[in-house]
């Protein structure tokens, strides 16, 4: 897929976080034995906010799209380049977003893959990925639309 940077940009990037965010809510809330679907679309939240947070930051579309899916690289980055400013992640949250990126990347949330693996569950990563996308917003878009907790 080609991307063009006068297209793609950080408020791009972050609606379609919150998108991603606001659909993983409404699953979880139908269903919440749905724990792949459910941590596909966290993950995949998570990705595309710390994205847009990178090209916000001046990483160029052609070195974020090279990081493709792998969240624990992309998590580092945008940790060397300040996430903190904008969203305070601490030790756990940073472990729990690591743990989900082992399996993010290998698209085992996608994919049937025999044997066990561990994976954090709905529970912990919800509140943190919506901490991400809240906290990315007016930084990335330039405006407060208000993501929120459906339910909560």
């Amino acid at each position: 897929m080609q991307f063009d940077a006068t297209r793609s940009t950080p408020a791009g990037y972050w609606r379609f976080a919150a998108e991603y965010f606001l659909a993983a809510e409404a699953v979880h809330k139908v269903s919440p034995r749905l724990m792949a679907p459910s941590l596909q679309l966290y993950g995949q939240s998570l990705e595309l906010a710390l994205k847009a947070f990178l090209l916000k930051r001046g990483v160029t579309l052609a070195n974020v799209e090279t990081l493709r899916h792998r969240l624990s690289e992309i998590l580092e980055l945008s940790r060397t380049r300040k996430l903190g400013t904008q969203v305070k992640l601490k030790p756990r949250d940073v472990a729990l977003i690591n743990l989900l990126g082992e399996s993010y990347a290998a698209h085992r949330f996608r994919y049937i893959v025999t044997g066990s693996s561990r994976l954090p569950e709905v529970r912990y990563i919800a509140p943190i990925c919506e901490r991400v996308v809240a906290g990315l917003e007016l930084y990335c878009t330039g405006y407060l639309w208000g993501i929120q907790r459906r339910g909560a």
